[in-house]
């Protein structure tokens, strides 16, 4: 008879490499923001893969760069962390790039877990894939002939091998979670992850980090409409004005659009608040 298996992998890279977009591709599910703005992921999300017999954990964490701010350095640890942890490494790199970023994330995994595999995205952009020869030889040098992978999170292209891979390395374990448990992520954190993510795409990539949302009223009344209030907190005036907009028109289209995706999570009506303010 055959057992079922459970582990936890962690998917590492720069930002922008498309790891929140693996993520949501394998469990099925939009959980983990995605933005063509950098340091859109900027804490780890926990997404939930069950197929049959077979169940993992799959944590999207912040990309790595070139300087940190002082929050940023505390997320690192983090992810230094998970590395010696988790039971699987997904190193998520795009085609051609390979900095002093990734030499050094790639020592410090060598150094503290052997279980990392090498995956290659967005192959789905290169017409002459026998371009990548050279640089498939060259990361194979690196790597001491760990499995690489070519892919395409976006189009779905090849995660089969992937999961087929995951399968054989995961250990015998029983399911932590329900079956149809997507992320261990709390409704409020995911809510407030769609009004940042509205948000960051409607303001300027320059005060991306200058502002938090907080969900300060979540429930729900007689099996009704859900009630959220929600906070943006930002550092100053300027980007108070800037978030509210001429007249009030760059929040009003947040509150729109996080409306139309929070009730899409929620499968409910809501009635939804948002307010911006100095913290």
């Amino acid at each position: 008879m055959k057992k079922s298996i459970f582990g936890k992998i962690l998917i590492v890279g720069r930002t922008n490499v498309g790891k929140s977009t693996l993520l949501n591709q394998l469990i099925n599910a939009n959980i983990s923001i995605i933005s063509r703005k950098p340091n859109t992921t900027q804490t780890h999300i926990t997404g939930i893969y069950t197929d049959k017999l077979t169940q993992f954990e799959l944590i999207d964490s912040p990309g790595i760069k070139n300087k940190y701010s002082n929050i940023e350095k505390k997320k690192l640890r983090d992810t230094f962390n998970l590395i010696q942890e988790v039971h699987i490494i997904i190193f998520l790199i795009n085609c051609f790039i390979w900095t002093n970023e990734e030499t050094k994330l790639l020592e410090y995994i060598k150094k503290n877990n052997s279980n990392y595999i090498i995956v290659i995205n967005k192959i789905d952009c290169i017409k002459k894939k026998k371009l990548l020869l050279p640089f498939i030889y060259k990361i194979n040098q690196l790597t001491l002939n760990h499995e690489i992978f070519l892919i395409s999170a976006k189009k779905n292209i090849y995660l089969k091998n992937l999961l087929i891979y995951i399968n054989e390395k995961l250990p015998i374990s029983s399911h932590k979670h329900l079956n149809n448990q997507k992320t261990n992520c709390t409704k409020k954190f995911l809510i407030s992850e769609i009004i940042r993510n509205t948000l960051m795409n409607l303001v300027n990539k320059e005060i991306v980090y200058s502002f938090t949302v907080e969900i300060f009223d979540f429930y729900r009344q007689k099996n009704e409409k859900y009630f959220i209030n929600s906070i943006v907190f930002v550092k100053n005036k300027r980007h108070k004005k800037i978030i509210i907009g001429y007249k009030g028109k760059k929040i009003n289209q947040c509150k729109e659009q996080s409306q139309y995706k929070i009730e899409k999570l929620l499968e409910k009506k809501i009635y939804f608040k948002i307010l911006v303010k100095i913290k």
